[in-house]
């Protein structure tokens, strides 16, 4: 299962780390995980929030059944 979450952005944060999340409304980050059917995590990645879930999920289960990891 991949899932994500929009999370806003500290005045601290680095313009060039966030993004705006049209659906939300919300300028700042996003969470983008993957677990398996008990839940466990396998994977977990953070963009700016105007990446889509789509991009992320190609990434992210790419990442999962490679076992290979970006850093």
């Amino acid at each position: 299962m991949v899932d994500s979450q929009s999370v806003k952005a500290d005045a601290v944060v680095g313009a060039d780390s966030r993004g705006f999340d049209g659906g939300k409304l919300i300028n700042g980050r996003k969470r983008h995980v993957v677990v398996d059917t008990l839940g466990l995590l396998l994977d977990v990645m953070v963009t700016s929030a105007d990446i889509g879930d789509r991009a992320a999920a190609k990434v992210l289960l790419a990442q999962v059944t490679d076992g290979t990891r970006l850093g």
